[in-house]
């Protein structure tokens, strides 16, 4: 039976999900295939990479895959890095650790055996970052760099935002520094109070904004129009479900009454964005298998990325003077989710304490 060599690589990180699994006919010798990805962040406090190498078998893929000893080097078998550069002039090096101690959300990528190698570094926004992985067997150093992504806000909308308006609301951000590429989302944050027992359970509700990724451009602001703010209560709608048990209402972020929405923009490097635009399923009746990684090694033995994002964010009011409560609250669409006054809440009065 032909074997086959089989490389998967799998990150699920803050809402950005990476899937590479790619089979390939064995036609040469048996060779160490390194497959490593990381996203970094200078907001994160914690910083992690994946790092998967290359198996043979000639049983099922996928079982073999569920194996700890064949995706996994050994751990003293390769020393990772990371390293930072300013202007070209190494700053700092440290070799990473391990751990399995990584919360995960429930769901396919939720496996407690993930190895994964971290930093604590506070990262610096004018750096360079790279990932060294040593081979210890050959000596051979395979690596990969990114700039960081950094300094950008939202600039509008600011505080108030009226949700009825059915038209296309202008939303401006300032440009990041190395970014490539946007993605918008608007989160929900609202709670659910048992009629017979009072308790509370908080809760929330996002929907990104932009269908395709928004392109950086040369310009100083980053504007998008795609979005109709009325059309938000239709998320809420789809995504939450009649329950006649609860009441409901808005919730508060960080205690600020009324403030019950979190717009927030993510923007990534152009690294991440070419590998995003090739992994992509082409539309053409020609499938080409393409591949994308700024991994360097003398003999393309090393897939995978690293790169960077960030984001910015801004706290929205459901302003009970424009109607918007009146909306959630009464109107036919959403009168069935049984949501009631925020002065009704029974958080209202701590978060009215909070505020003075």
């Amino acid at each position: 039976m032909k074997k086959t060599l089989i490389i998967c690589a799998l990150l699920a990180c803050m809402g950005l999900v990476l899937r590479q699994c790619k089979p390939l006919d064995l036609t040469a010798d048996y060779k160490d295939i390194t497959i490593s990805y990381g996203i970094l962040n200078v907001k994160d406090n914690v910083h992690y990479f994946k790092i998967y190498r290359g198996f043979i078998t000639d049983e099922n893929s996928y079982v073999a895959a569920s194996d700890w000893n064949n995706i996994y080097y050994p751990v003293d078998s390769i020393e990772v890095r990371l390293e930072e550069y300013n202007n070209g002039k190494l700053t700092r090096s440290a070799v990473l650790d391990t751990t399995t101690a990584v919360p995960k959300e429930e769901g396919a990528f939720h496996n407690p055996k993930q190895l994964l190698y971290y930093s604590k570094w506070q990262l610096d926004p004018e750096r360079v970052y790279r990932l060294v992985i040593h081979r210890n067997s050959t000596g051979e150093e395979i690596y990969a760099e990114t700039v960081m992504v950094h300094n950008f806000s939202v600039k509008r909308p600011m505080v108030t935002w009226n949700m009825n308006l059915n038209q296309p609301y202008k939303m401006i951000f300032r440009s990041a520094e190395n970014s490539a590429m946007y993605d918008v989302f608007l989160t929900f944050y609202y709670i659910e109070v048992d009629k017979s027992t009072g308790a509370i359970e908080h809760k929330q509700i996002s929907r990104k904004l932009n269908g395709d990724y928004i392109r950086a451009t040369s310009s100083d602001e980053v504007i998008f129009m795609g979005f109709t703010p009325e059309s938000f209560f239709n998320t809420i709608i789809q995504g939450i479900e009649t329950n006649d048990r609860v009441t409901r209402y808005i919730d508060s972020i960080d205690g600020n009454p009324y403030y019950c929405m979190r717009l927030t923009v993510w923007a990534a490097n152009q690294s991440y964005l070419t590998y995003r635009e090739v992994a992509t399923p082409s539309s053409s009746i020609v499938q080409n298998n393409l591949e994308y990684t700024n991994f360097i090694s003398s003999d393309e033995s090393a897939y995978g990325l690293v790169a960077s994002r960030n984001y910015a964010s801004t706290d929205l009011m459901m302003s009970p003077t424009e109607h918007n409560e009146d909306t959630l609250v009464l109107s036919a669409r959403t009168r069935r989710l049984n949501f009631d006054y925020y002065r009704n809440s029974p958080e209202f009065s701590t978060d009215e304490k909070a505020r003075r």
